[in-house]
This record gives C-alpha cells, sequence and structure tokens, in this order.
C-alpha cells in the first residue's frame, strides 16, 4: 500500500564560498531531484546570513527554502543526497502538518 503525499519543508544552507550561479545550479539540481520523481516544489531563496556559530569553519551562509510534496521514500533519498554534498553546511525537513497548512497563505 503506498501512502498518501505529504507536504514537506526542507531549509538548508549552502557553503558562501560557492558563486551565486554554482548556488543557484545546485538549487536547480534539487529542484530537479524533486521533480523528475513527481514532486511539485515551491522555492524561496532565503539569501546569505550570519551564522550563530562557524559551521565547517564558514561564518556567513547562503539559507534556501523548499517546500515540496513526497512521501517517506523520496525524503529520504533527498537527505541522502543532500547529506553527501560537501556544499550543504546544513539540512532540515520537517513534515508540514495540515493543521498549519491554511495559515501558509
Amino acid at each position: 500500500m503506498q501512502k498518501e503525499l505529504q507536504l514537506y519543508e526542507l531549509l538548508y544552507l549552502i557553503d558562501p564560498s560557492l558563486t551565486e550561479s554554482d548556488s543557484e545550479a545546485k538549487t536547480s539540481f534539487y529542484c530537479d531531484f524533486l521533480t523528475s520523481r513527481g514532486s511539485q516544489v515551491m522555492i524561496q531563496n532565503r539569501g546569505k546570513r550570519s551564522l550563530s556559530y562557524k559551521i565547517r569553519g564558514c561564518e556567513t551562509g547562503s539559507y534556501v527554502q523548499l517546500i515540496y510534496l513526497g512521501n517517506q521514500k523520496l525524503r529520504v533519498s533527498l537527505d541522502t543526497e543532500m547529506g553527501r554534498d560537501r556544499f550543504i553546511l546544513r539540512y532540515m525537513t520537517i513534515k508540514v502538518l495540515p493543521s498549519i497548512l491554511p495559515s501558509l497563505s
């Protein structure tokens, strides 16, 4: 039995040593990764910000937010892919609960 699609929110930090075009290419890669597996994606670039503490020697990072439809299998494969990427400083995926969906608009 296949579980129905759920709404997930992914927030990740990109290494500031990447150029803006490289950061956009990385975001495009993850968007394509999801859409090629049947997901719908909304992207919001949150910009470069100072970090509260150094992560892998970096004091700043570019934040990107992805909201996508998927199931547990897609989430796990995306987490695996992000964990292998040395330019992703941190990432966090949460499941968006249906009770807060009306507040998104």
